[in-house]
């Protein structure tokens, strides 16, 4: 799974900006380059962690041993999943990476999606696992156009809700 998700990484921080463009983005979208050839400065921005999710996510980029821990985090943390509109009903966004991958994302605060996708972007806060819940069988990219970013396979979402339910979060709200 660690090579995975390093290829993982690469692949959403490449491919985002096609998906992106794909769904309603302004029409001078930055140029996507081949994966290893660099247009320009960087597009992920390196976060400043706000929250407990954000420093669990940030450890277990730096420490397989800390990986457990996230994944419990991100279940039991209030997240944010992007929604197709700003309608109360309305379905997660969803990005075309390539042909035939369809990927749901989830950012770990408020701030991060109106950083990656701007203020008026439709959203919900709700758990984790319900977030990855209403994605299961598709891709999940973590804080898109962000770094640390994280796309979770089908299957990693599948062991990721396979994880038991934690006891209640008594520390209050992650934001």
């Amino acid at each position: 799974m660690h090579r995975r998700f390093l290829l993982g990484c690469a692949l959403g921080a490449w491919c985002f900006p096609l998906g992106a463009r794909a769904q309603d983005a302004p029409p001078a979208a930055p140029p996507v380059a081949a994966p290893g050839v660099s247009i320009g400065p960087a597009q992920s921005q390196q976060i400043d962690p706000q929250n407990t999710l954000e420093y669990a996510f940030i450890a277990a980029m730096g420490s397989e041993a800390l990986r457990p821990a996230f994944r419990r985090q991100l279940l039991d943390s209030r997240v944010v999943l992007a929604l197709a509109s700003s309608a109360p009903d309305a379905p997660p966004r969803e990005i075309n990476p390539r042909e035939g991958v369809r990927a749901g994302l989830i950012f770990t605060s408020g701030a991060r999606i109106d950083a990656a996708l701007g203020p008026g972007a439709g959203r919900v806060f709700l758990t984790g696992r319900a977030a990855l819940e209403r994605l299961r069988g598709k891709y999940v990219v973590i804080n898109a156009r962000l770094a640390p970013m994280l796309v979770l396979e089908p299957e990693d979402v599948a062991r990721y809700l396979e994880t038991p339910a934690g006891p209640p979060n008594l520390t209050g709200p992650t934001e």
